[in-house]
């Protein structure tokens, strides 16, 4: 077994989001290893916000690649899509931290650790942001950073 850490910076708009919108596009975390292995647990997500906007997210994780939504666009899956599923997390407002005016939300971890099992089709992970407040705006199109960390079997 072997840990694995992948960022993903997606580019979002700086125009104000509304609930339900796909913010940042679709993100696709490679996973595999070196080795090829393409299964393993899900064990934390960490968020990290440039902004300090503290947003609320429902971040919907897939094993397969599901149907492109754009970013700022409305999240409509497909029923193949949904058939693709490996988790959806509630990143929620209050368990954002504060530090150095930049915020971080960390779901899992080291005592609390996600053990969200998953096989990808591909060797990769996909996932999409979904607003769920009804105005998150950035500063700049970098402002987030989506990580997981992941046990490689």
């Amino acid at each position: 077994m072997r840990n694995k850490r992948i960022a993903v910076t997606p580019t979002i708009g700086t125009d104000a989001y509304t609930a339900s919108d796909v913010v940042g596009g679709l993100m696709t975390f490679a996973v595999s290893t070196e080795q090829g292995h393409r299964s393993g647990q899900i064990r934390s997500v960490l968020v990290t916000d440039a902004a300090a906007q503290s947003e609320p997210y429902t971040f919907y994780i897939f094993r397969a690649a599901p149907s492109t939504i754009a970013d700022d666009a409305a999240f409509a899956p497909t029923i193949a899509d949904l058939k693709k599923l490996v988790a959806v997390l509630d990143i929620t407002a209050a368990n954002y931290t504060t530090v150095n005016s930049l915020d971080y939300n960390i779901i899992g971890g080291a005592t609390t650790a996600l053990e969200i099992e998953f096989d990808t089709d591909d060797g990769n992970l996909y996932a999409y942001a979904v607003a769920n407040a009804s105005t998150p705006d950035y500063d700049a199109a970098t402002d987030l950073t989506f990580t997981l960390l992941v046990r490689m079997y």
